[in-house]
């Protein structure tokens, strides 16, 4: 088994998961709204790493490092969430840094697999 695929299927349904769930709760302005958008976020998030999982050697190379970039985030963000959980540097990680160390994440993988693409060809 291929880990950079495991890892890049993980991640994009954990990023979709999010993405959905976040945008859906935030776009209903009733009072239980995360009664929809949990679930929908979740049927979501396994449609895509059930679809990746099943397709996504048949894409090509720029599109699986986009989608691996795209997997780093929501395992960046797992992984600090993590790490305020237990408080380890429970007063530098605000939402705020959490989301912009992912967001770094997201750049530092897709350059680092650009440049390693590039190298290999």
């Amino acid at each position: 088994m291929n880990a950079r695929k495991l890892l890049t299927t993980i991640g994009a349904g954990v990023t979709s998961f999010l993405l959905v769930s976040v945008s859906i709760i935030e776009l209903l302005n009733i009072e239980f709204s995360a009664i929809v958008g949990l679930p929908v976020g979740l049927l979501v998030g396994v449609a895509v790493s059930v679809g990746l999982w099943i397709r996504g050697d048949e894409l090509s190379l720029g599109i699986r490092r986009a989608l691996t970039a795209y997997a780093a985030f929501g395992i960046a963000l797992l992984v600090f969430l993590a790490l305020r959980y237990v408080h380890i540097g429970r007063s530098v990680l605000t939402l705020e840094a959490i989301v912009g160390g992912s967001l770094a994440a997201v750049v530092i993988v897709y350059g680092t697999l650009f440049f390693h693409d590039r190298n290999r060809s």
